[in-house]
């Protein structure tokens, strides 16, 4: 273990999620951020799907869901005509919609979970300069308390937002455009509204307005200002919703906030020994909402990884994986914000009658809900994802190699029955054995192979025979799940012998059919898993 600790600049969700993803790995850091305490408006407020299976899996699902509104659909409008419509229910996710909750709580929240593991945020502390050394990095801070002072530190993280200080110091490139027009949002309570609130009701054709549910049965209206900041905005505001809400009025409104949204990506997302995630990473169009979701799951990606390379376990394929893995990722999204953008803009009526078209078909709507769940975003060209002797599998529910894995509810263990995502919700990585045969000696195969693999020992790293059927053959105490739907059989295509490799980020990053021990061992060691 590094006796220097990882610092982590900036902690909004980004960096909360980073640090905490160290602190349950018991892997030091120092979590510093300039302000002398947590932002009291919440710029984002949408938890997609993914992002929701991710803070489940830490434990933290009934903190968010006690706080937020779950939104179950979209409405499309152009002035009073509903042109389009589409819902989350059909996703192949635990969390078959998105959670709407200001993002001032998912920083508590986040806050009290990394407290809980004995973290904490020191505040008031700017980061200054850095200086890469032999053995780590010189790190300037200050503070009102202390003046100016230096940190030794392992590795740094920039998750100090769209102005990062870490990313000018390493002078790394963000790359893309300002949107020169302005957007307004305001917080109020909305009277005589006459739609669900489980329904975001899109009014996309200019001057735009878009109202968010919130908690406490408040919204955050988004809008596009007719004449900027000028004017009375508030009453423009309502007669656009009374558009889609004759009769609607703003009770108790905020101040109106403005700003500009950007679309620009990172160059690099490591120089030497920094890292950078969320918005000091990429920015995009806000009104896809997935800056911060996509900020969680770089944070999310990078932490075990982080607690790898900081424990020894290393390798330069598992450094780069980061970057390789959430650069692609994050580049899609910023692309698709640019698309939305030109529809949005004044000369893009052409272009916006024609996502009206596409997603009034049912093809449409499914890739609509699925864009907005996060659920389908894979790493298939990581250096640290192997698939050996896998065939293809015809199942729309089979897993990729690199890809997220799908939920598998009513998996039978020896003391009690849970979900896939339960079972895999632990630090270290999950490993399974697929028989891919019903008789004694394929089932007998796959228990002898767990067990060489508990035997040696490796770090973290559970381990599971599966059986598929409703019979439960004996274990001998050995690990032993059973698929009695054959769900899990499906999704990682266990029609013949198959080992399995799931990472603690949820994604599938190994697979041989037939089983090989040594191609095990060997993908463990590249991606840190084992040591």
């Amino acid at each position: 273990m590094t006796a220097k600790p990882i610092l982590i600049v900036g902690a909004g969700p980004t960096g909360l999620m980073v640090a905490l993803e160290l602190a349950r790995r018991g892997v030091a850091f120092r979590l510093v951020d300039r302000s002398p305490e947590p932002a009291h408006w919440s710029a984002a407020i949408f938890i997609k799907p993914r992002t929701l299976e991710i803070l489940s899996g830490l434990g933290l699902k009934d903190a968010f869901y006690e706080h937020g509104q779950i939104v179950e659909g979209v409405s499309i409008y152009s002035d009073a005509t509903p042109m389009a419509a589409y819902a989350f229910g059909g996703l192949d996710s635990p969390f078959p919609h998105i959670l709407s909750i200001p993002e001032e709580e998912t920083i508590n929240i986040l806050t009290r979970a990394l407290e809980a593991h004995g973290g904490s945020v020191e505040r008031g502390v700017e980061f200054v300069a850095l200086e890469e050394e032999a053995s780590g990095l010189s790190v300037q801070l200050k503070s009102a308390e202390r003046g100016a002072f230096r940190l030794e530190a392992s590795w740094v993280v920039g998750a100090d937002g769209y102005r990062s200080a870490v990313r000018r110091a390493v002078d790394d490139a963000f790359e893309g455009a300002d949107y020169p027009e302005l957007w307004g949002v305001v917080d109020t309570h909305l009277s005589n509204w006459q739609h669900a609130r489980e329904t975001v009701c899109a009014q996309l054709q200019a001057p735009i307005v878009i109202p968010f549910p919130l908690g406490e049965e408040r919204w955050r209206v988004y809008f596009r200002p007719q004449d900027g900041a000028k004017g009375d905005v508030l009453a423009d505001v309502t007669e656009r919703l009374a558009v889609v809400s004759p009769g609607v009025a703003l009770k108790d409104p905020g101040t109106p906030q403005f700003f500009h949204s950007h679309s620009r990506l990172a160059r690099n997302y490591r120089v030497g020994r920094v890292f950078l995630a969320g918005d000091a990473a990429h920015a995009s169009n806000p009104i896809e909402g997935h800056g911060m979701n996509a900020g969680i799951q770089d944070a999310y990606n990078l932490g075990w990884k982080l607690a790898a390379i900081a424990s020894g376990r290393g390798s330069e394929d598992l450094i780069d994986s980061y970057e390789a893995e959430r650069r692609p990722v994050d580049q899609a999204i910023v692309q698709s914000g640019d698309e939305a953008y030109r529809r949005m803009a004044p000369q893009g009526a052409e272009a916006l009658k024609g996502l009206f078209a596409f997603l009034s078909e049912p093809e449409g709507q499914e890739f609509a809900a699925l864009a907005e769940s996060e659920i389908t975003h894979g790493y298939a060209d990581s250096p640290i994802v192997q698939a050996i002797g896998v065939a293809p599998s015809p199942s729309e529910r089979a897993t990729r190699a690199g890809h997220r894995v799908g939920e598998v509810p009513h998996l039978a263990a020896a003391t009690r029955t849970l979900s896939l995502h339960e079972l895999i919700a632990h630090p270290g990585a999950t490993a399974l054995v697929l028989p891919g045969a019903t008789d004694d000696d394929g089932h007998d195969a796959a228990l002898s192979l767990v067990q060489r693999l508990e035997a040696a020992g490796l770090p973290g790293l559970k381990v599971f025979a599966v059986h598929s059927g409703a019979s439960v053959p004996p274990s001998n105490g050995t690990g032993l799940l059973v698929d009695r739907s054959g769900l899990l059989h499906e999704r990682l295509g266990g029609a013949r012998p198959t080992l399995c490799v799931i990472r603690p980020d949820g994604h599938l990053g190994f697979c041989c059919s037939p089983p090989s021990l040594d191609s095990l061992l060997t993908h463990l060691r590249v991606s840190g898993l084992a040591g």
